[in-house]
Order: structure tokens, then sequence, then C-alpha cells
């Protein structure tokens, strides 16, 4: 298996939901093909926010501003 790297999604679900069904769909794909692992998600109504480890080719379809820093998608960001 190729090797997995961290990601963090964030999408907003307010009057728009075509960002939140792209990652949804996006998921089903690729865990479908167990190239991706979602380790957690959450929600505060119209936010999400999920943390996934997945292969470089599920990675490049995901759009740049969907992805976002994290504790675990880039720990060294938030050492103190």
């Amino acid at each position: 298996m190729a090797a997995l790297k961290r990601i963090t999604i964030f999408v907003l679900h307010d009057e728009d939901s075509s960002d939140y069904e792209w990652v949804a769909a996006w998921i089903i794909k690729w865990k479908s093909e167990f190239r991706l692992t979602v380790h957690d998600y959450s929600t505060g109504g119209w936010e999400h926010l999920w943390d996934i480890e997945a292969t470089e080719e599920a990675i490049n379809e995901v759009p740049t501003d969907y992805l976002c820093d994290s504790e675990w998608s880039n720990p060294a960001l938030f050492k103190k």
C-alpha cells in the first residue's frame, strides 16, 4: 500500500452544501479503495472538520482551499 499522508479538511455548509457534499463523496470514493482513513470528524452545525490519512493520489483531488493546518496535519506548527 502507498504511504499515507495526514491532512485536515475544513468546509462550511451553510446556504450551499456543495463543498460538504463534495468532501463526503470524495471520502466514500477513496475509502472504498482502502486509500483513505478518517481519524476524526467534528461539526459545529455549519462547520465541518476532518482529520484524514490518505494517499497522495487521493489528496491531489482535494481543492487546496479545503485544506487547513492543524495539530493533526502539521504538528510542528503548533509546538510551543
